[in-house]
């Protein structure tokens, strides 16, 4: 490996942590947001958004480069190969962060509606989910991205009844009715980065493995280790 190839994949590592630390921060606040009604900070979200849009055109176009010049194979190919498609995801998870900041603004003209029951914990498994996705690309650990994968189950299941929770709602409180579907449309965009998360610990399990397991559900792989404990 050539040092000037070595110089550009440690650029473009250190351009995905940063990419996945902001899209991280964009979700817990909008999650914040949404839980307390606050509109400032629904507006920094969507404003934000921008900005990390800006962070994927510049980590595609490095990536694109390095192709271009260097021609990588091996790893350091899966490597690249791996951050286009990180970066795609999570500058999805960053939109969909930003489309649950926006029915906050919106909420913000409507009188307040208790949230769903079991919302809350189905943020916090999104949320675990993507913390652990990243942290699964920063350790470089093919375990903990298949035990995202595995959590995106329950996710699924809190969508479906949280979902069925908001419509018998909507008929017992037909004056909430714009608020609700609000609150149907957040839930249904934390199952879409909880979607996204896995997408994410798939790709590290690409880089690490050289196994593709999209599209063909999830494999579980005996650990040779015991996993590491979550992050509080």
């Amino acid at each position: 490996m050539t040092k000037h190839l070595l110089r550009d994949l440690e650029q473009l590592g250190d351009d995905l942590l940063h990419m996945t630390s902001a899209t991280e921060t964009a979700f817990a606040q909008a999650l914040e947001s949404i839980l307390t009604r606050n509109v400032d900070l629904a507006k920094r979200v969507v404003e934000g958004d921008v900005n990390i849009d800006k962070m994927e055109v510049h980590l595609e176009e490095d990536a694109l480069k390095i192709l271009a010049l260097h021609v990588p194979v091996a790893s350091d190919l899966r490597f690249v190969v791996s951050a286009i498609k990180m970066n795609h995801d999570l500058e999805r998870i960053a939109d969909v962060a930003a489309n649950i900041a926006k029915r906050t603004i919106e909420m913000s003209s409507m009188p307040p509606v208790t949230p769903p029951e079991h919302f809350d914990r189905m943020a916090q498994q999104a949320r675990t989910m993507l913390r652990e996705a990243i942290l699964a690309l920063v350790r470089r650990d093919g375990v903990l991205a298949r035990r995202v994968c595995a959590a995106d189950d329950e996710v699924d299941t809190l969508q479906r009844m949280i979902l069925k929770q908001l419509e018998e709602r909507m008929t017992r409180e037909p004056q909430a009715i714009p608020a609700l579907l609000r609150w149907t449309n957040a839930v249904r965009n934390i199952e879409r980065i909880a979607d996204g998360a896995t997408n994410v610990a798939e790709d590290v399990i690409y880089l690490e493995e050289g196994e593709i397991i999209r599209h063909r559900g999830f494999t579980k792989k005996p650990a040779e280790s015991a996993p590491p404990d979550r992050e509080r």
